[in-house]
């Protein structure tokens, strides 16, 4: 299977033409069943209900919102009803809350602010009730499984998230469902580490170089948190939050903590070692898409769509300030290796250096933490990388090049040629001498930073009936 978007912010596009088919089909199933006894057709929770309800009911009333203290992710969350008591009653759809708010009967009337369900829909719910509002499998329930097999690919499925092992030993990219870890020139895939999200969106190691913190999840359905032990290649725990995918991932300096932001808006920071979470803020008004540790790991800087670059205290969550203009939607941000200076990047195409710390008071339209404004890129950036000493910056996104620029003066130094458009993820390695380019073509190159000189282009996955290498 292969993950098809066209940035990191759209990952599903839903025809008016789809929907339009799928009202059809649903009618044309009603008109063939309606003349069957009930009975004859038993309606299965996995296959028939909850596919509706997670696609009309779900977005409001899940975990992250909750909207009426309902939960309708799950079955027990369905049943368990919300703030005005059960919605269901098993074997009287008439008396059933669900039922009468999207008939219209009950107000207010579901889904809200958006087109009725369909007729066909409506009728299988009702039926489901009147059998008795029965799970068919628990299993299903569990929550999302981790595959046995290893995934087999066709092509290469875009990359998101890319590290370097602090050692520059290890080389590790997210797949579907997956991490491989390759050696760090990519001829050798070291290890394959299976797990439960569908994307990977961010990867890091802790300082010591033994763990590695994976963040992702499956959209619209669930974002996680994967520790993995790099020596054992054995994942030691798994955080599920949230009911969307999780982005960023940045291990504070000391290797306890993990601060991730949501397509729910939050930010969270987690323990490592236990899983539990240590606070969760609402500062942003939109989606949370990259995060980072200041040096002394004593504050958080995240951004996202809402164009804001906000600094937090990461021991209690507390808003500071936003340390940039607001110019327009944020998408990548990295931190200097050896000051508390911040690159941010995004829609407008320009990267913008920034202190975290403010030289003077905060006035109105304030700029002042402002270091250096690179040049204009030619599309808008998905990714920024800082060389190991912090001397150079390099720029990604949907440009068909990657430039290297000196953080000082902000010359262009050299540009990588031989990329796609679509880079969502840059790295150097930890030495400096090379530089690793990834992004929605699959593909993984390897150059010469100083140079330019492509030094290796490869898949990372396995591909079926397929060299892998050019």
């Amino acid at each position: 299977m292969r993950l098809i978007y066209l940035s990191k912010d759209l990952y599903s596009i839903r025809p008016p033409a789809m929907k339009l088919l799928s009202n059809l089909v649903f009618k044309i199933l009603y008109v063939l069943t309606i003349s069957m006894p009930l009975a004859a057709v038993d309606v299965s929770y996995t296959n028939d209900i909850k596919p509706i309800i997670q696609r009309s009911c779900s977005g409001c009333h899940q975990p992250a919102t909750k909207m009426g203290g309902l939960n309708l992710t799950e079955y027990d969350g369905i049943m368990a009803g919300g703030q005005n008591g059960p919605i269901l009653m098993a074997g009287a759809p008439e008396k059933s809350r669900l039922i009468g708010m999207l008939t219209g009967n009950v107000k207010p009337m579901m889904p809200m602010g958006a087109d009725p369900l369909p007729e066909a829909e409506i009728a299988i719910l009702k039926r489901w009730v009147t059998q008795g509002a029965k799970v068919d499998t628990l299993e299903s329930e569990k929550g999302p499984q981790v595959p046995v097999e290893p995934p087999t690919y066709i092509h290469p499925p875009a990359v998101d998230g890319l590290t370097y092992s602090p050692d520059g030993t290890f080389l590790v990219i997210g797949g579907y469902k997956e991490i491989l870890v390759h050696k760090s020139d990519g001829l050798k895939i070291v290890a394959r580490l299976l797990g439960k999200s569908e994307r990977i969106t961010g990867l890091s190691f802790t300082p010591d170089g033994k763990t590695i913190v994976a963040v992702g999840g499956t959209p619209a359905q669930f974002g996680e948190i994967q520790i993995w032990d790099i020596q054992t290649r054995t994942q030691t725990r798994s955080i599920i939050s949230t009911a969307d995918t999780l982005f960023g991932g940045a291990v504070s300096p000391d290797g306890k903590f993990i601060c991730a932001g949501g397509a729910d808006k939050s930010v969270r920071v987690f323990e490592i070692a236990t899983g539990k979470e240590i606070f969760k803020v609402g500062h942003h008004e939109d989606w949370v898409l990259d995060t980072v540790y200041g040096i002394d790991g004593k504050r958080v800087v995240t951004i996202g769509r809402d164009r804001a670059a906000k600094l937090t205290n990461s021991e209690t969550g507390a808003f500071l300030e936003n340390i940039n203009l607001l110019r327009d939607q944020l998408y990548a941000i990295e931190r200097h290796p050896r000051r508390d200076y911040v690159l941010v990047g995004g829609l407008d195409r320009v990267p913008y250096l920034y202190m975290m710390d403010r030289p003077r008071a905060l006035k109105i339209a304030d700029d002042s933490t402002l270091v250096r404004e690179f040049e204009e890129q030619k599309a808008k950036i998905f990714s920024l990388a800082f060389s190991p000493d912090g001397s150079h910056i390099a720029v990604g996104g949907m440009s068909d090049e990657v430039p290297i620029y000196e953080t000082e003066t902000g010359k262009r130094i050299t540009t990588l040629n031989e990329v796609n458009e679509g880079v969502f993820a840059i790295e150097f390695h930890p030495k400096g001498d090379q530089i690793t380019v990834a992004g929605y073509d699959g593909r993984i190159r390897i150059f010469n930073p100083k140079t330019g000189k492509l030094l290796s282009d490869f898949s990372p996955v396995p591909l079926r009936n397929k060299v892998a290498s050019n």
